[in-house]
């Protein structure tokens, strides 16, 4: 044990620290009355459980979109890393489109199902569009596809997400590059 604390005093990543959701949750009510005074009377576990929940340094979610687990159990992930003898520094859990796009191949239909990771949300039902996209690309049911000619290039595109969150509409934007490649068995049968 002794060995584990020292090694976890000199790391200087982030580490991922699981927490039974009721034993967090119960932590965390003993403090806010031990430092705070509020009793359930004044804040209800339910609201307490709430305000956790809108935490961006929690994280409900794995990147699959499937509820975090830790032998059997619900866990919330909170990732830190120390930065002095008494602090440590909490990632924030950010919304984020996932997956880049993989390399279209000339000549190849190319298929690219992009997804949303909310640490708060699972697999959010999602409407993907972009304001432009080169000749042969296209959006259908939230994929882009297309057969990139032999002519297309390398393209960055951007990428909009649109989904809810309660009543709340989430956008999300980022720039992907769409790399093109040859494809090495059509350039067997050309001079």
């Amino acid at each position: 044990m002794a060995k584990k604390l020292e090694k976890l005093e000199q790391c200087t990543e982030y580490r991922t620290f699981r927490f039974r959701i009721q034993a967090f949750s119960n932590a965390y009510r003993e403090f806010i009355e031990r430092e705070a005074g509020m009793t359930e009377q004044v804040v209800s576990k339910q609201q307490l459980r709430n305000y956790l929940h809108q935490q961006r340094y929690i994280s409900r979610f794995n990147e699959d979109g499937k509820k975090a687990k830790s032998k059997g159990h619900h866990v919330w992930n909170v990732e830190a890393k120390k930065i002095s003898r008494n602090s440590w520094w909490f990632k924030e859990f950010v919304r984020r489109i996932a997956s880049p796009p993989p390399k279209a191949v000339i000549g190849v239909p190319y298929e690219w199902t992009p997804t949303i990771w909310d640490p708060q949300v699972r697999a959010p039902k999602v409407y993907f569009h972009s304001p432009w996209l080169p000749a042969w690309l296209r959006w259908e049911s939230n994929s882009l596809r297309g057969i990139p000619p032999s002519d297309a290039v390398d393209c960055n595109i951007n990428v909009v997400a649109s989904y809810y969150q309660g009543k709340e509409v989430c956008r999300l934007e980022t720039s992907f590059t769409v790399h093109v490649v040859p494809n090495t068995q059509l350039s067997m049968f050309m001079p």
